[in-house]
């Protein structure tokens, strides 16, 4: 029997389970200025990362093999939007779903790119690892206290990796274990 999965319930167990708190909601908060002033170029990072390794370049290429520029500039706007949206992170009824859409779209191509295939989810992980090492960077770079650049990269770290887990839902079938499954009423 397939189990309707309670997505918010879910993405707090994982903040839960990763230590994110409002204490680290705040942090990340903190860093929005910076993090949208450098927007446009964390996201072309990520880009030019992609198109570096022939099986993530073919993704933003055209019929010729060319890269595919407005397709290109409509992904970085696409993660710009998407680190916009981490910074007001919040766990509601909305987020969840958004983000396990996203991870369906990558892994499941419309129609008029099915010949592509999926985005394999090894690159959407790997994705959110370079994402944190851009941030990472980025932090120690500007911010001036050490503590509070290790802050604002582990804060992130953890938001991606809850963000990820949602993502990867998208990618994969899970049965709910016994503990999931538990309801305040069979306590």
């Amino acid at each position: 029997m397939q189990r309707i999965v309670d997505w918010p319930a879910r993405m707090k167990e994982v903040a839960d389970f990763v230590g994110l708190d409002q204490a680290g909601l705040e942090t990340i908060e903190s860093t929005r200025d910076l993090v949208l002033s450098r927007g446009e170029e964390i996201t072309a990072d990520v880009y030019d990362h992609f198109l570096t390794f022939p099986e993530t370049r073919r993704f933003f290429e055209d019929e010729n093999g060319e890269v595919d520029d407005v397709r290109l500039e409509r992904r970085k706007h696409s993660l710009l939007r998407f680190l916009t949206g981490s910074i007001g992170f919040k766990i509601d009824e909305d987020y969840p779903i958004r983000l396990l859409a996203t991870g369906i779209v990558h892994s499941h191509p419309p129609s008029h790119r099915a010949h592509m295939g999926s985005v394999p989810s090894r690159f959407m992980v790997g994705s959110m690892s370079f994402l944190q090492t851009v941030l990472a960077d980025l932090f120690q770079e500007e911010l001036k206290d050490p503590r509070e650049a290790h802050a604002a990269s582990v804060a992130w770290n953890k938001l991606l990796m809850v963000q990820l887990d949602i993502l990867q839902a998208g990618y994969i079938n899970e049965t709910p274990t016994e503990a999931s499954e538990r309801t305040p009423e069979s306590e």
